[in-house]
């Protein structure tokens, strides 16, 4: 047998320069003249606020934004002030941060007149439509196109955002009308930009708009060929391309891309945004259609090497509000994913393995920018991510499942390299399967078993031989889509469960895993909250309803029932029905809260694990955010363990845990925790005992990762749902138990202690032991 193979984990080399926002020929016309004219101004005035201006048509956002500040700073007038002061806020809008791009383009539209303020207009509709407030932007443009004075850079992207929120009946009509006055214009360069934006919204129109479409792209692209615009020309080939294709037209679809990327090599990196990115994966989609499987895997490959050299300039969401990831990035990696599964089935072996590799460091990406969609912030996944190298030890395995649209593909690593295998299992039955068994599992049904076998034989079974064979302890999976839901400890084999063979944790990904052994455990700060105090007061009605959904109350106002008996769990669903039934009065509305939000076992979980664990307790009055924060940053734990009611929603802004007095946000969390201390001696274990993720949503256990990276921990322990009050007393003061007083690792010690409570009368269900997962470290 070979010796354990080092994998090199992915560093982050790119500059972490902004995301940039593509719009111009999209969704919105935004225009990026420079705010009047500065020859009265300084030099050195006039140089920052050029070189601000040139750094935003390069892409490189935070440069932009630090050059434009530095421009409002030295501005010797205060109307030099406010023109830097809105180019910075258009800056600022390009790089997704709205709140911070409002108040610039306000300050400056409030002080500035005429034309200058027209074009502010324009950007402040374009916030406006990406802030979903369509009315609110039409307001803008049509101030704006008032206010234009003569000027086409400001009238044209007004009229052409103007019909674009038009009603569809005129919307054709306005378009023409407009498409007669952008043809008599005699500035090529505008002309052919906005002859784009003509073609996308006529695109847009159906059937009857798409000879209109193909007239103005193709008019476009002669005018940005005559004025030899290779930026304009790519923008243009690739919208018409896009037409040929959705009218199957394969092979002039596949000409018109081949050219347009012909042109934009010749361009600097990132002129033209994501178009390459998108022109190879037409090709790479096409190529697949017309049995050119060479072909299309070098388009994959291609365009999967472009988004990486992109990444960290492309925004979390697309000018029409849509997520990046979903619309670009999740698509493109698993097309690339699942055009090297078909080429490793027709390679010989050593190709087969660096094809396997190749896969598996495609779901890594794949992962990396899923987290990133979710936390709304491409930099905090990158801090995480750093040069060293993962052994896989010889008793431990990694499992990707990776669940395509017909099949479920399963990539297993183990220390000695990647073997493949796969069930017949489609996209739409894991959907189901793992819908129906999470609900069993949280409503403590009794028809689960089958669904747990089930889930066995379709991920787990096909691996069993080959983790037998290598003595595996303790199994790793990289969960995909809706295989988060469920407590795969649960999975049965027909005669015991998964997690009574296997120490079972889980990764985002390896990427993003320190997977140094543990290091030893010094202290644990232990915060409980068993009756919360003025934080109810920040729970409003609206906030429960957007985490919990407007019926929770009706839903999930009587305790959860297993075996036939009632169960008091830790869920935040009773705060949903102490709302809708409250009276009215504030001081009926916090007690009715704060009798919904007890947590009775609380007090006995703290005490019960400070009798193992060397720590600190801060305990309901003692367990506010300040002396949360105090004790935290002394950097005397290695292990935070939080007993406190938390919910993980499906973004990370519908995430939160409660303190005694206030709400802990992850931004609050990582806030909390960027003390030196924790820079020089990262969290061992961030340990979440009472939290809750959001039903039936995929994305919401990427919270408790989401948790981690923010705290800076390696691991993290937490539920998938509403845990029992008893159940978790007693789980948690095994698991630390195991950890600390015998030694164990994470995982050994989790999977200990709940095997211990499942054999324990009463709480054999896996309503009671499964819903505690591992995520990170598992040492």
């Amino acid at each position: 047998m070979s010796a354990p193979r080092r994998r090199s984990v992915r560093r982050a080399a790119q500059l972490l320069r902004g995301c940039l926002l593509w719009l111009g020929v999209g969704l919105l016309a935004i225009t990026v003249a420079p705010l009047g004219a500065a020859a009265a101004e300084p030099i050195n005035a006039i140089g920052a606020l050029e070189r601000g201006l040139q750094l935003r048509r390069q892409g490189q956002l935070s440069l932009s934004i630090s050059e434009l500040r530095r421009a409002c700073t030295v501005a010797p007038t205060e109307a030099a002030k406010m023109r830097a002061t809105g180019e910075l806020g258009a800056s600022l809008l390009q790089a997704r941060r709205l709140d911070e791009a409002a108040a610039s383009l306000q300050q400056a539209h409030a002080f500035l007149v005429g034309p200058e303020r027209g074009r502010l207009a324009l950007d402040l509709g374009n916030l406006e439509m990406l802030r979903g407030k369509p009315d609110q932007a039409r307001g803008h443009y049509q101030e704006a196109f008032q206010l234009a004075g003569g000027d086409a850079q400001i009238e044209y992207p007004a009229r052409l955002n103007l019909a674009r929120l038009g009603s569809p009946a005129s919307r054709l009509a306005e378009l023409d009308r407009l498409a007669r006055d952008i043809a008599a214009l005699p500035d090529s360069t505008a002309r052919t930009r906005w002859q784009i934006n003509l073609g996308e919204q006529y695109s847009a129109a159906g059937q009857a708009g798409l000879p209109r479409a193909y007239q103005a792209l193709d008019g476009a692209r002669r005018s940005a060929a005559a004025a030899k615009d290779p930026t304009l020309q790519v923008q243009a080939l690739d919208m018409l391309a896009q037409l040929y294709e959705d009218q199957q037209r394969h092979d002039e679809a596949i000409r018109l891309s081949r050219r347009a990327l012909a042109l934009s090599a010749g361009l600097p990196a990132g002129a033209v945004g994501d178009r390459e990115v998108r022109l190879e994966w037409r090709l790479a989609r096409l190529n697949g259609k017309l049995g050119q499987p060479a072909a299309s895997l070098a388009a994959w490959q291609r365009a999967v090497q472009q988004i990486e050299s992109l990444r960290q300039d492309l925004p979390i969401e697309d000018e029409r509000g849509r997520s990046t990831y979903r619309t670009m990035l999740q698509p493109v990696y698993l097309g690339l994913v699942g055009g090297l599964l078909a080429s490793a089935g027709q390679s010989s072996d050593a190709q087969r393995s660096a094809t396997l590799r190749q896969a598996v460091d495609t779901i890594e990406l794949l992962r990396q920018s899923e987290l990133q969609d979710y936390l709304g912030d491409r930099c905090e996944v990158d801090a995480v991510k750093g040069g060293t190298a993962t052994v896989i030890p010889r008793d431990v395995a990694v499992l990707y499942p990776i669940v395509l649209e017909d099949r479920l593909e399963l990539l297993l690593e183990t220390s000695e390299g990647i073997t493949r295998h796969r069930s017949g299992a489609s996209a739409q039955q894991v959907r189901l399967m793992t819908t129906r068994f999470a609900r069993n599992l949280r409503g403590g049904g009794d028809d689960y078993l089958q669904q747990a076998r089930q889930m066995y034989d379709w991920v787990l079974r096909p691996v069993d031989q080959v983790l037998a064979a290598h003595g595996v302890k303790t199994l790793v999976i990289v969960p995909d889509g809706s295989l988060r839901l469920v407590a795969i400890g649960a999975f049965h084999d027909g005669n015991r469960y998964a997690i009574e063979k296997y120490a079972i944790t889980t990764a985002t990904g390896m990427s993003m895993t320190n997977t140094e052994r543990d290091t030893p455990i010094d202290g644990v700060l232990l915060a409980g909250l068993s009756t919360p105090g003025p934080v109810v007061d920040k729970l409003s009605k609206g906030a429960v309803s957007q985490l919990l959904g407007p019926q929770a109350a009706n839903q999930f106002g009587s305790p959860t029932v297993v075996a036939s008996r009632s169960v008091s769990v830790r869920s935040m669903r009773g705060a949903a029905a102490a709302l809708a039934d409250a009276p009215s009065d504030a001081a009926s509305r916090g007690a009715a809260l704060r009798e919904a939000l007890s947590l009775p076992g609380v007090g006995k979980e703290v005490a019960a694990i400070g009798k193992v664990a060397n720590g600190t307790r801060l305990l309901d009055e003692a367990f506010t955010v300040e002396n949360f924060r105090a004790e935290a940053e002394s950097g005397r734990y290695s292990i935070i363990h939080l007993a406190s009611h938390g919910v993980f929603g499906g973004r990370s802004d519908a995430t939160y845990l409660l303190a005694y007095d206030d709400l802990l946000t992850l931004d609050g969390l990582q806030s909390l925790l960027r003390s030196d201390a924790f820079r020089r001696k990262p969290i061992e274990l961030l340990s979440l005992s009472a939290c809750e993720t959001a039903e039936g949503d995929e994305r919401s256990p990427l919270g408790l990762s989401g948790a981690a990276i923010k705290a800076r921990a390696r691991s993290v322990m937490g539920s998938l749902w509403p845990v029992s009050d008893d159940a978790a007393v007693d789980l948690m003061e095994g698991f630390y138990r195991g950890l600390i007083k015998d030694r164990l690792s994470k995982a050994q010690a989790l999977q200990r202690s709940q095997i211990e409570l499942l054999r324990k009368p009463g709480f054999s269900h896996p309503f009671y032991w499964a819903p505690f997962i591992l995520i990170g470290n598992w040492f």
